[in-house]
C-alpha cells in the first residue's frame, strides 16, 4: 500500500458472502459496441484481423497433443504488463464522439478481467489484489496492478504451471481457424500476443459500464467482415475455449466446483457467452475428449454449495457504487485511488495518491483528447 496518508477501510456493508440469500441486482444484457485486434507484436489494429472461427476438432484428431511446438511458442513479452488500459483507450479515442457525446458516457471503464476479479472477491481467500482508480470528466477508469505476492509467485512458477498456460493457447489453435472454410493451422508457432477483443456496454444497478474483453472465436458457416467505424456485431455467436484436468480424483472435482466454475461463469456472464467448449486433458498435456458446457449450468451440479452468482454480481455492484461515492469530488486525470484487498483478513483499504505520479496511468494523448472533446461539446 503506497501513499503518505494512512490507509482507510473502504466501508462496504459486506465483503464476505452474507448469511442470507440476496436478490440478483438489476443488470442489462451486455451489448457489444465495438472491437479491435492486437497483432503478434502487441500493436493495436483497428480491424477484425484477429477474429477467429470455431471449428470442432474431428474424432480422428484426438488425442490433441498440447506439447506440439511448445519450444517454438512466441510468448507474450514482459512489456505487455505495462500496457494497462492503453489499447482500450485507443478504441475510446477513435470512437469518442459516439461513446462520450452521442450516448450516455460510461461511468466506469475497465477490462473484463478486473470485473471478474471483483465478482470473485467474496470467495477469495488466497490471492490479494490491487486496483488503481482515476476519475476524470465523470468517468472512472480502473486498472489492476500486480501485487508483491503475485510478483513473487510468478518468479517461483514451476515449468508445469508455465506449460499449463501455454497448453491453453495451443488448445485454442486446435479449435480456431482464420476462415470457416479452412481447418485450423496447427503447424505454425503459437503467438500468445495475438488477440481479438470486443468492447461491451451494460448497465448494472443503474450504472453505465464499458469494458474490453478478449474473445476466442465465433460460430459461423460464412465469413464475417466487420467494419471498425460502424460495427454490427450484436448477432454474432461467440464461444469460450477452456481446458481442465480430468476429474480422476475427488479433489479435482471439488476444486472445479469451488474455483474454476465460478471464474468461468463470471467471465462468460460478463460478455453474454452461452457456450464453452472444454478440452479434458491429463497431466501430460493430452486432450482426450471435448466437453460442451452451457454457461447457465456452471452454478449448478454441486457448485451452488460453494458460490452464488447473486453474491458475485451484488459485490461488483456495491463496490462500484462505493467507488462513485468515494471519488465524487475528483476530476483529475492523474490522481489515483489505490484499493488493496487482503485475502486473509477479507479487508479492502484504500489511499489517495494525488497529482501526477508514477502511479498515474491515463496517457497525456488521451487526457488532451477528452479535454478537447468536453471543451467543444455544448452542455
Amino acid at each position: 500500500m503506497n501513499g503518505l496518508n494512512a490507509a482507510k477501510d473502504i466501508g462496504l456493508s459486506w465483503i464476505r458472502p452474507p448469511e442470507s440469500e440476496i436478490a440478483f441486482p438489476d443488470i442489462k444484457k451486455p451489448l457489444p459496441i465495438g472491437f479491435f485486434s492486437i497483432d503478434g507484436d502487441r500493436m493495436f489494429e483497428p480491424s477484425d484481423a484477429q477474429l477467429k472461427y470455431y471449428k470442432s476438432p474431428g474424432p480422428e484428431t484426438f488425442p490433441l497433443d498440447l506439447n506440439a511446438g511448445l519450444n517454438q511458442v512466441i510468448h507474450k513479452p514482459e512489456s505487455a504488463r505495462n500496457e494497462l488500459l492503453d489499447h482500450l483507450l485507443r478504441f475510446l479515442y477513435d470512437h469518442q464522439q459516439r461513446i462520450f457525446v452521442n450516448s450516455p458516457a460510461p461511468e466506469f471503464v475497465s477490462y473484463r478481467g478486473l470485473l471478474r476479479l471483483l465478482m470473485c472477491t467474496p470467495y477469495e481467500h488466497r490471492n490479494d489484489w490491487c486496483i488503481h482508480v482515476t476519475r476524470f470528466k465523470n468517468t472512472i477508469y480502473l486498472v489492476e496492478r500486480e501485487t508483491e505476492q503475485k510478483r513473487y509467485e510468478r518468479s517461483q512458477e514451476s515449468q508445469f504451471v508455465k506449460n499449463c498456460c501455454s497448453w491453453g493457447f495451443k488448445f485454442e489453435q486446435y479449435c480456431l481457424s482464420d476462415s470457416p472454410f479452412q481447418e485450423p493451422d496447427t503447424s505454425s508457432p503459437v503467438n500468445e500476443s495475438e488477440e481479438f477483443s470486443l468492447v461491451f456496454h451494460t448497465r448494472l444497478a443503474g450504472m453505465n459500464l464499458l469494458y474490453g474483453a478478449e474473445m476466442d472465436g465465433i460460430i459461423s458457416e460464412q465469413p464475417v467482415q466487420l467494419i471498425y467505424d460502424k460495427p454490427v456485431i450484436e448477432n454474432l455467436k461467440f464461444v469460450e475455449l477452456k481446458t481442465r484436468q480430468g476429474h480422476s480424483k475427488e479433489r479435482h472435482r471439488i476444486n472445479f466446483l469451488k474455483f474454476k466454475s465460478r471464474n468461468w461463469w463470471c467471465q462468460s456472464f460478463l460478455v453474454g457467452i452461452e457456450d464453452l467448449y472444454v478440452g479434458i486433458r491429463n497431466d501430460k498435456g493430452f486432450v482426450r475428449s471435448l466437453e460442451h458446457v452451457e454457461t447457465r449450468s456452471l452454478p449448478k451440479n454441486g457448485a451452488q454449495n460453494h458460490w452464488s452468482p447473486s453474491v458475485c454480481a451484488n459485490f461488483l455492484s456495491q463496490f462500484l457504487c462505493r467507488l462513485k461515492a468515494l471519488t465524487a469530488n475528483l476530476n483529475c486525470p492523474y490522481t489515483v485511488y489505490e484499493f488493496y484487498f487482503n485475502s486473509r483478513t477479507g479487508q479492502i483499504n484504500y489511499v489517495c495518491l494525488p497529482g501526477k505520479t508514477e502511479h498515474s496511468f491515463l496517457p497525456d494523448w488521451f487526457v488532451e483528447s477528452i479535454s478537447r472533446l468536453h471543451k467543444n461539446t455544448p452542455r
